[in-house]
């Protein structure tokens, strides 16, 4: 998927912009690590400064180390689910429109892996869309979710990226975020199938903050996360269609009474998807979720959950989605 050090959880977004910004409508102020800045455009060793992001699930070592994250380019299959692994009904299509491989730094080809304090994102500033919404209702054992695909919480960067040259030169998305009606009907209870399903394209959730949820590859089959420039609160938009690859760590707030992160969302067969914690507040990791990035236990059943590691949000449908 935030001035002190925030954490996602905090009023802004993802992290803390290494940019100094006070608030929704701010601008980043190019900050310099060894150069000098002229113009808005910093010279010298990295000009990339002002656009990192600090993230409290870097700040512990309960989670995978932040700097080496496993990439995820080669863990999509068409064939088969698996742990740490993308299920995915659509085929890579490396010819699709993307980010230039060339220009992006934070990946490391040689160990397969990427550093997401070294990856940039779109600050805030002045852009306002229209506000998010969002509507939960159950009856007959269907539950009913509306929204508009614009977040609640009006946490959004600044609109279209064309305006940040540093990055427009490296992820040249052209789109800008508007409001788009979603409706989900899902089971109250749904079923856990033997046999998991492949994921689609598009939604195949959405966040209880009103913005739904792609799976964790990009248009070429790619580890969307760590090739897609997204804003510092988690999204960016596919023309004008905004959506979250993972979850942003400001939506895993309230935890419940032992520690477990409380649901952020729902995933399109209706199970529940919880935030980055597990009973007893300890990060989880791919290896403590079954092959479509969940578990069950207690009386929460079975239910999804978010790693800061590929695939990020789900792996695979255990259930029938809709």
């Amino acid at each position: 998927m935030p001035v002190r050090p925030l954490r996602f959880a905090s009023t802004l977004g993802l992290g803390v912009l290494a940019a100094a910004c006070a608030g929704n409508n701010v601008t980043a102020t190019p900050t310099t690590t060894g150069g000098t800045t002229t113009g808005g455009t910093t010279t010298g060793s990295d000009a990339l400064a002002p656009y990192y992001l600090t993230f409290a699930l870097c700040a512990d070592s309960q989670g995978p180390d932040c700097t080496k994250l496993r990439l995820g380019d080669t863990q999509l299959s068409t064939t088969a689910a698996g742990v740490g692994r993308l299920f995915s009904c659509n085929a890579a299509n490396p010819g699709a429109p993307g980010s230039i491989r060339a220009r992006i730094t934070w990946i490391d080809d040689a160990t397969s892996t990427w550093n997401l304090l070294r990856k940039p994102f779109l600050p805030s500033g002045t852009f306002a869309p229209a506000s998010g919404s969002y509507t939960l209702q159950e009856a007959n054992g269907t539950r009913t979710i509306q929204v508009n695909n614009l977040p609640v919480d009006g946490r959004i960067g600044d609109w279209p990226m064309s305006r940040y040259a540093a990055l427009t030169a490296i992820d040249p998305n052209p789109g800008t975020p508007a409001a788009r009606s979603y409706s989900f009907t899902l089971p109250v209870a749904p079923t856990v199938n033997v046999t998991p399903t492949c994921v689609s394209l598009g939604a195949i959730g959405v966040t209880t903050n009103g913005v739904v949820i792609y799976n964790a590859a990009d248009a070429r089959g790619n580890d969307a996360v760590a090739h897609e420039i997204v804003d510092a609160h988690g999204g960016h938009p596919a023309q004008t269609d905004y959506h979250y690859h993972f979850v942003p760590e400001r939506l895993d707030r309230a935890p419940l009474a032992d520690g477990h992160s409380a649901v952020i969302g729902y995933i399109r067969d209706g199970f529940a998807i919880y935030g980055y914690k597990g009973v007893g507040g300890g990060e989880l990791r791919n290896t403590d979720l079954d092959e479509c990035h969940g578990h069950s236990h207690g009386t929460l059943g079975y239910h999804y959950h978010a790693t800061i590691e590929y695939p990020y949000t789900i792996g695979c449908y255990r259930g029938t989605p809709r």
